[in-house]
């Protein structure tokens, strides 16, 4: 009791921390943008190559305003509202805000998504989080691999009783006295991490009756597995 006593009030002050971070943050991110957006009002003035550039940094500032936006979520309290998703909408938007990175790292991300895959009850935008950060530590533990496969289809091709999302990378693995705490809060094996992606995913799919599952050997990469319930 007294460790998640402990827990929840780190929890609770992280949450006043991030707000806080969130507001200073976006106030110099603003002007990045609004200065960026001069410079494609006098697009046809540049050269290709800075052209280039101000796309590049167009394309990374949207992507930090989505994730302040939704990383915002953490400092409020949680709701249970759902909507119908499309899991390969949502993964398509989580690969494409993703993609600058893994390009820049020569990754390649290789989705295969079943269309015919029924929808789920979800909030689209914790739904988004969760694959994002899953497909960012891909990117991270890719070792000497250049592709990360991302896949989803259904338990049972007739009925469809659940529906699995996984994504496999063959990076560097995790340790196996690392297995049971990957899931904690505020563990980490990075340097600069906050040991809180990996609870955060795990709490939001538990939310909606959602499951996250992994398997890894370490040295040969990883892949996490989610089970989605159907109505079906």
């Amino acid at each position: 009791m007294g460790s998640k006593h402990i827990q929840n009030n780190r929890l609770q002050i992280l949450g006043k921390l991030t707000a806080s971070l969130i507001h200073e943050i976006r106030n110099p991110l603003s002007v990045i943008k609004l200065n960026l957006d001069y410079l494609n009002m006098i697009r046809e003035n540049l050269p290709n190559e800075v052209l280039d550039c101000v796309q590049s940094c167009n394309d990374a500032t949207k992507r930090m305003l989505f994730l302040i936006e939704n990383f915002s979520d953490f400092s409020k309290k949680p709701t249970q509202d759902t909507e119908v998703c499309s899991i390969k909408e949502v993964t398509d938007m989580a690969v494409n805000v993703m993609q600058i990175n893994a390009s820049r790292l020569n990754i390649t991300l290789n989705t295969q998504i079943d269309d015919q895959l029924p929808s789920v009850y979800f909030q689209k935008d914790k739904l988004l989080q969760v694959f994002l950060n899953l497909i960012s530590n891909a990117i991270e533990a890719k070792g000497q691999s250049n592709s990360i496969n991302i896949k989803s289809y259904c338990l049972d091709n007739e009925k469809c009783k659940g529906i699995i999302w996984e994504i496999e990378d063959h990076g560097i693995g995790i340790k196996e006295e690392q297995k049971k705490k990957i899931f904690s809060d505020f563990y980490t094996s990075k340097a600069k991490g906050t040991g809180l992606g990996l609870s955060v995913c795990k709490a939001l799919l538990q939310e909606y009756n959602a499951e996250i599952d992994f398997e890894s050997t370490y040295g040969k990469g990883t892949k996490f597995r989610i089970k989605f319930n159907t109505n079906n």
